[in-house]
């Protein structure tokens, strides 16, 4: 019975993957969120499945992973095969804020160091609260994925001159390093971890935030992109998205540990 956990997985992304993953008949699944109670789109998946288990964890809380890993420990005898690190903190108010678009450098500081207790610690905090776990599978390959942004890829920001989304790419590009060092760190233990993009994915109906604001900042976006670029780029839904990363993580050999990869297959580019 092979053993997922879903860090992140209230809503948007995290959600779809613990919707799918469940799907499977074999397999048990663990839905990290930092607040069970008000994760109602959670709640309501998980109603009818046996095989859905929600956690309390905090990913800027290292304490409650530890916690969290110690639960899941005893639903599994002590073992799990996948890690899906998809926490991230993403203000729709601040996520397209460039440098100039902060009243004053307190405003920014505060920003970025939120930002960066969420998006880079988050996933090295999860990644060491569940190692243990992680290392007692007996699964063939060993997998830890961190969805991972464009916004923090040197190379996208180039193409897509995007000057904006300062705090999110930044901590995001930091945790796609972490991830790196991990793989590297555990290459001869039987794992593979990978950034994976999941692409642009419109997560509106799920989301706390203003919907129309949400959709105004995709429209944003995108518009910009292809005035950059000439790129075209649209919204996925989370079904697709989802759906192309698990064939993706499904799939992973060892020959791609350390990579940063697209949802489609194969290593990210901003070009496609």
């Amino acid at each position: 019975m092979p053993s997922y956990a879903v860090v992140g997985a209230s809503r948007g992304i995290g959600l779809e993957y613990v919707r799918q993953l469940a799907s499977r008949p074999d397999a048990v699944v663990f839905a990290i969120v930092r607040n069970p109670e008000r994760s109602s789109h959670l709640k309501a998946v998980a109603a009818s499945l046996q095989n859905v288990h929600i956690i309390a964890g905090d990913v800027a809380d290292y304490s409650t992973l530890e916690k969290a890993a110690k639960q899941v420990s005893e639903i599994t005898n002590g073992k799990l095969d996948c890690l899906i690190h998809n926490a991230a903190h993403m203000d729709i108010n601040t996520a397209y804020k460039g440098f100039d678009h902060y009243t004053n450098m307190e405003e920014l500081d505060a920003d970025f160091i939120h930002a960066f207790k969420i998006n880079s610690l988050g996933p090295i905090h999860s990644i060491t609260a569940f190692l243990p776990l992680l290392r007692a599978s007996n699964a063939r390959t060993k997998k830890i994925i961190v969805i991972g942004s464009g916004a923090g890829d040197l190379k996208a920001v180039q193409t897509f001159n995007m000057t904006n989304m300062v705090a999110y790419g930044m901590t995001k590009a930091a945790a796609t390093i972490a991830t790196t060092k991990f793989a590297l760190t555990l290459k001869d233990e039987g794992f593979v971890v990978v950034t994976l993009s999941p692409g642009l994915v419109d997560t509106s109906d799920t989301a706390t935030a203003d919907r129309d604001a949400m959709l105004e900042g995709y429209a944003a976006f995108t518009t910009s992109v292809k005035n950059a670029s000439g790129i075209e780029i649209t919204a996925q839904t989370p079904e697709t998205s989802i759906a192309a990363q698990l064939k993706v993580i499904d799939g992973l050999e060892a020959s791609q540990n350390g990579l940063f990869l697209a949802h489609t297959g194969g290593e990210y580019s901003a070009a496609r």
